[in-house]
């Protein structure tokens, strides 16, 4: 009879006991698998690592409107007009480019850098700062990691076929040895 408990499937005949370990899909799906408590300690994690996210954010968006007031209040085409308009700038790049790196991880990117650059190239960003990732599947899919089929530890499954060998397994090997 199998038995789900934890990711470990436990399947019982007449003679064997069978123990096959399941390895979640993602991390939402191994999550699932812990106890009450444990989930309660990570989701609180994630509280405050994304509270601290949220206001370092909003500090770099207020420090760029700060230099962006200054530059208009200094003379019109000075130095200094012109530095503190690059901060902002620099600013506001490095916020977008925050926001990106966190948004990519989920689209299943695969390499960040490249991804920001081939984004720059080829104008995915709308006038608010969202990421067309529709776009950027479509012009470079080789940044997208795509799912891959791990085939079971049958050495047919690979090829498609299955082992020559008679129907005999290692099993009935070690059976035959043993006299049963």
């Amino acid at each position: 009879m199998p038995e789900d408990t934890n990711g470990t499937e436990t399947t019982k005949d007449n003679d064997t006991t069978t123990t096959t370990e399941t390895t979640p899909a993602n991390f939402e799906d191994f999550m699932k698998l812990q106890p009450e408590d444990i989930q309660l300690l990570f989701t609180n994690e994630v509280a405050g690592l994304k509270s601290a996210l949220s206001s370092e954010r909003q500090q770099r968006k207020d420090n760029e409107a700060a230099l962006r007031d200054a530059a208009a209040k200094v003379e019109k085409g000075s130095e200094a007009e012109r530095l503190l308009t690059e901060q902002a700038d620099t600013l506001q790049g490095l916020e977008l480019q925050a926001a990106f790196y966190d948004e990519a991880h989920t689209q299943g990117v695969t390499n960040l850098k490249l991804a920001w650059m081939a984004a720059q190239e080829a104008d995915a960003f709308d006038k608010r700062g969202n990421v067309n990732w529709e776009a950027l599947k479509t012009q470079f899919p080789e940044l997208f990691a795509t799912k891959t089929m791990i085939p079971s530890g049958d050495a047919g499954k690979g090829t498609k076929t299955t082992p020559a060998g008679d129907g005999k397994d290692m099993n009935t090997f070690i059976r035959t040895s043993a006299g049963r």
